[in-house]
């Protein structure tokens, strides 16, 4: 599986919150005046994607931003941008830090839930042990492959379940 990069991540977010079905930066700022809250991270798309020349132009009415989107394109041509947003840096708005905080979320979203897969696994071999049901009957029953539930609760590979099944398998145990 592929890590979700920052610049990946904007090229979502940027048109979702401009409800805009494009990727063009024009119409993502035209977009900014009925959706606001996709202002700084399309300042943040233009300078990842090093294409803010192409909407200091736009921008240039708004000098606040206009100095926004320089500074961003100076962090970003220094390879700064990310540690700044990581670090907090004081000169990046709130705004700035909320869609970095986003992006992580999204970016480690796999760690949690293997996580969580693990603490599953856990309490379905502590049911299993008082349940006295077999693994067989436990995937016939929830309509799971034998083989990947012997390789999550076996093994510990957490990727064989989703975590939806893994959860199934609590509550199903929890109530046998």
């Amino acid at each position: 599986m592929r890590r979700l990069t920052f610049a990946g991540y904007l090229k979502f977010y940027v048109p979702y919150l401009a409800d805009s079905d494009s990727l063009a930066l024009s119409r993502l700022w035209e977009q900014t005046t009925s959706h606001p809250r996709a202002t700084e991270p399309l300042l943040l798309l233009a300078a990842v994607t090093g294409r803010s020349d192409a909407l200091a132009a736009q921008v240039s009415a708004a000098p606040a931003l206009a100095a926004e989107l320089d500074l961003l394109a100076e962090l970003t041509a220094t390879g700064a941008l990310e540690s700044s947003l990581a670090d907090a840096d004081p000169r990046l708005g709130s705004e700035y830090l909320k869609v970095w905080r986003s992006y992580v979320v999204r970016r480690d979203a796999h760690l949690r839930d293997a996580d969580l897969k693990r603490l599953a696994r856990q309490r379905v071999l502590e049911l299993e042990a008082t349940r006295h049901v077999t693994r067989y009957r436990m995937a016939k029953d929830l309509g799971l492959n034998p083989g990947n539930l012997h390789a999550f609760l076996a093994l510990g590979n957490v990727t064989k379940l989703s975590l939806d099944h893994a959860y199934e398998l609590v509550e199903y145990l929890q109530a046998a």
